[in-house]
């Protein structure tokens, strides 16, 4: 008789098993991937095996809509709780799915934000919610999958802990570009699985194994693993280091050579913002030409790589940026310090695809609730892990007009904008990490933000927002806006104008007479 499991493609059924009575726990960072493990799970579950859809914030069809009609249980409960009832509904769960008669040896998936059970939730009582409901499975030989979706950093510690009231606990998250799929731990009848990661494709909305490559046991060593090919301009002067290094004094030359190498060490130096787009393209051929075992080192020679860039460029094949200002010795023992790595990247994926994850909406300032939140659920829906954003909520000063915090606010780039509502203001920042929070902040607002605004929160997804209340208000006040600086055109390529021709002029050298 066939297990039943996750139908997660490829996996063996000894990491994604369920078993009868038991309670499972997996937490997702995109939802999208949360409704997409839902719905696999259901279509793989035999005609005749009782289930149940609980979906929390949303309603049941996000998951059903797409179930192939003729895959899955032949009937299938469907429950829905309310965004403003979920810590109620959850505390009386097994009350209410006695009331619906749910069936012996049913199959029940739970689909609910993270946030559902907030940091302010103390450990006893999520422990307290999980105790109260395995004998209540166990009386019934009933599964329950709970699927919870968004920021779940601080659940998840929480539930590590209850690895005894837990039959298996993983994690669904996205990673520099790839899905990936990391078990904890997972009890079921064949056996106990711990501490395995496996990547995922999400091709044809599928989660789908991606097999690793079967490393030799005696892996060849390559004949140039301590060759090093670097621009000239890299070593600030200095001759070869030794008989291993070849310099160049152009990228072209170096990159026709690095084109045969399987894993010597390339050295490209950077000086220039401008050089970026065609250096991630160069380097992004360079990697899918020579493999992974090539080591790729971008080396800053002036300021030039903003995060954003280095994110595209790790992406692209690089195995090390090192930053400006960085002195020789340190550079050499960097490069010295990933000898004998491999990229851990998938390879394969376009340049123009990877360029597209990293681009920035084309909108930035004040807009209206509906467009500040269908930009930041299609950014958070489509986001593969490689670049975090910053969502916030602020609480302004009591009496300090709209008008006057917003004029004292300054949006410069692409990707950064804002709605009001409800009194508050709601920012979104691309491509900032939480540690540049602050420096962000100090580069937008002209006076400190505290002396603007009273609090400020950080929210975790867009599931954090009022999705229905956000979508009705398509307005921004005519008088109402946050000043953006003019966006610096690319300067025009040579030979795109015609040449400026001088002309003479004389001047006098005494002032005219009266």
């Amino acid at each position: 008789m066939p297990y039943i499991n996750l139908g997660i493609h490829g996996l063996l059924d000894q990491h994604i098993a369920l078993r009868a009575g038991g309670l499972y726990w997996i937490t997702a960072n995109q939802p999208d991937d949360a409704r997409l493990l839902a719905r696999q799970f259901l279509e793989s579950l035999p005609s005749s095996t009782p289930a149940a859809l609980i979906v929390c914030a949303e309603p049941v069809q996000t998951v059903i809509d797409e179930i192939a009609p003729d895959r899955g249980p032949d009937k299938l409960k469907l429950f829905e709780i309310a965004q403003k009832v979920i810590e109620p509904g959850l505390a009386t769960l097994t009350r209410d799915l006695g009331r619906a008669r749910i069936a012996p040896h049913s199959q029940i998936v739970l689909l609910v934000p993270a946030n559902s059970w907030t940091e302010a939730t103390a450990a006893k009582r999520l422990q307290h919610w999980c105790e109260h409901l395995r004998p209540w499975l166990r009386d019934r030989n009933a599964t329950l999958l709970v699927i919870a979706h968004g920021e779940a950093s601080p659940l998840h510690a929480q539930l590590l802990a209850l690895n005894e009231q837990l039959s298996g606990l993983s994690r669904l998250y996205r990673h520099n570009g790839e899905t990936r799929y990391h078990v904890h731990f997972w009890y079921n009848d064949i056996g106990v699985s711990a501490g395995l990661e496996f990547k995922l494709s999400t091709r044809n909305k599928t989660l789908a194994l991606i097999p690793e490559p079967v490393a030799d046991i005696a892996p060849r060593v390559a004949d140039d693993q301590h060759v090093y090919l670097a621009e000239r301009t890299v070593l600030e002067g200095s001759p070869p280091l030794s008989n291993h290094w070849y310099l160049f004094n152009d990228r072209q030359t170096l990159l026709q050579q690095a084109a045969s190498a399987t894993a010597a060490t390339v050295i490209v130096g950077i000086d220039s913002s401008h050089q970026l787009l065609e250096l991630a393209q160069q380097l992004h051929d360079l990697r899918e030409q020579c493999g992974p075992a090539l080591k790729i080192v971008v080396r800053e020679l002036e300021p030039a790589v903003r995060y954003r860039d280095e994110r595209l460029l790790l992406a692209c094949g690089v195995n090390l940026i090192i930053p400006d200002g960085t002195l020789l010795s340190r550079f050499l023992s960097l490069i010295e310090s990933i000898q004998g790595q491999r990229w851990q990247h998938t390879q394969g994926t376009d340049f123009a695809t990877l360029l597209d994850r990293q681009r920035p909406p084309a909108i930035r300032g004040l807009v209206s609730p509906r467009e500040f939140i269908t930009q930041v659920q299609h950014l958070y829906q489509n986001s593969s892990g490689e670049v975090p954003h910053q969502l916030l909520k602020f609480q302004p000063v009591a009496g300090l007009k709209q008008e006057l915090f917003l004029n004292q606010m300054c949006l410069r780039r692409l990707g950064d904008f804002a709605c009001l509502f409800n009194g508050d203001l709601y920012l979104f920042l691309f491509a900032c990490r939480a540690d540049a929070l602050e420096p962000a902040l100090a580069n937008i607002c002209r006076l400190p933000w505290r002396d603007l605004f009273l609090t400020r929160q950080s929210l975790s997804s867009p599931t954090d927002l009022d999705q229905d209340a956000f979508m009705e208000d398509d307005s921004v006040p005519p008088h109402l806006n946050i000043p953006v600086e003019p966006l610096i055109m690319a300067q025009p390529a040579p030979g795109s104008r015609a040449a400026i021709k001088p002309q003479r002029i004389t001047l006098t050298v005494s002032e005219p007479q009266p």
